[in-house]
């Protein structure tokens, strides 16, 4: 009588793990991609954070309060399309130095928001008008900039790089300024990695190297 074939043994989590992270950590600009990706996600998430908790502290209208979320939804919205015409027409490189870089200059108005001689609806109006545009790079860092990572992985260890990519007591301004820092850090990283700035097009990507 034949025998049905034993399953083949699924390997474990412990084993996965290992080899996603030291295939990933062999590859220069996926470990710079990585750093900065955790940086802006840091300091992105954090700036959120701070906005609405600032203003529930404050009893703000909650119409108010959720106009901040629809704000910078609309302009992801916007990025979503421009992001399917860029990667085939700009150097990605250039093209992600130039969001980071935009990305600070979105948070840093916010600094002058909610201080002395400032009124709160003026604060309340730069800070809708400078996070709804913060939303703009965000669809265009994931299409070309994950897109290449992505492109550029083998098929395995796509969900293992995914993971890898995957707190106001000093009041807002004070908050501000602290994740305003991690993005900097994470723009800073972006523009003095040269790899990452020589990333072409999308029609580029097959020479390129991780």
């Amino acid at each position: 009588m034949a025998h049905a074939a034993a399953p083949a043994a699924r390997p474990s989590f412990f084993g996965d793990f290992v080899s996603g992270w030291s295939w990933s950590l062999r590859k220069p600009l996926l470990v710079t991609v990585m750093v900065a990706a955790a940086l802006l996600n840091f300091g992105v998430n954090g700036v959120e954070y701070a906005i609405q908790l600032h203003l529930m502290q404050f009893n703000t209208d909650a119409t108010l309060i959720g106009a901040i979320g629809s704000g910078i939804a609309a302009m992801m919205l916007v990025g979503a399309f421009a992001a399917a015409r860029l990667s085939d027409r700009v150097p990605v490189g250039v093209c992600i130095c130039v969001s980071f870089v935009f990305l600070c200059a979105c948070v840093a108005p916010m600094l002058f928001a909610y201080g002395p001689g400032v009124s709160d609806g003026a604060s309340y109006a730069l800070v809708f008008v400078a996070n709804s545009v913060m939303g703009l790079p965000f669809p265009i860092i994931d299409a070309l900039l994950l897109g290449f990572v992505y492109a550029k992985a083998p098929t395995s260890m796509q969900g293992r790089i995914a993971v890898s990519l995957i707190v106001p007591v000093l009041g807002f301004r004070g908050t501000i300024a602290v994740f305003l820092a991690a993005l900097a850090l994470s723009t800073v990283i972006v523009l003095c990695s040269a790899r990452i700035r020589r990333i072409p097009r999308a029609d580029g990507w097959d020479t390129a190297e991780l």
